[in-house]
Order: structure tokens, then sequence, then C-alpha cells
């Protein structure tokens, strides 16, 4: 015999709150606590942090590492 689960579904007015976290902190995170990598992260890693703070991929391809975590890679 299978027995069924009553779950209650939440009304509209009871929804979740779906506030986006503060973005930045003082631990070198950007915005929405995205994480910025280890400056021995591969290159990949920091195109990826660039493109995720709002570069565009193309234009972060075309930078070497070191002047990703030049750019990028500052706090404040």
């Amino acid at each position: 015999m299978m027995l069924r689960r009553h779950h209650t579904r939440p009304d509209a007015d009871e929804q979740p709150d779906e506030t986006p976290p503060p973005s930045g902190d003082d631990n070198g995170n950007g915005p929405d606590d995205i994480e910025r990598p280890a400056r021995s992260a591969s290159k990949g890693e920091w195109i990826a942090y660039a493109v995720a703070l709002g570069a565009e991929q193309a234009a972060a391809e075309q930078l070497t590492k070191e002047q990703l975590v030049e750019q990028y890679g500052t706090e404040g």
C-alpha cells in the first residue's frame, strides 16, 4: 500500500523572501559574494571571475593572467 503525505502549499502572500544577499564585503569578495580566485588560480578561473564582475568574455580572454589579476584581483 502506498501512503501519500499531505503538504500544504504556501499562499501567494506566504512566498519565501527572495531578497538578494548584499553586494561586496570586506574580505575581497565582489558583488553577490563572488569568491575571488587565488593568485595561483588558472587563467580560466580569472577569466570567469572577470566575466562574473561584468567584463566581456572576449575582452577578458585577450588579457594575460597577470593583467587579469592586476585589474580584477585588487580589493576596493
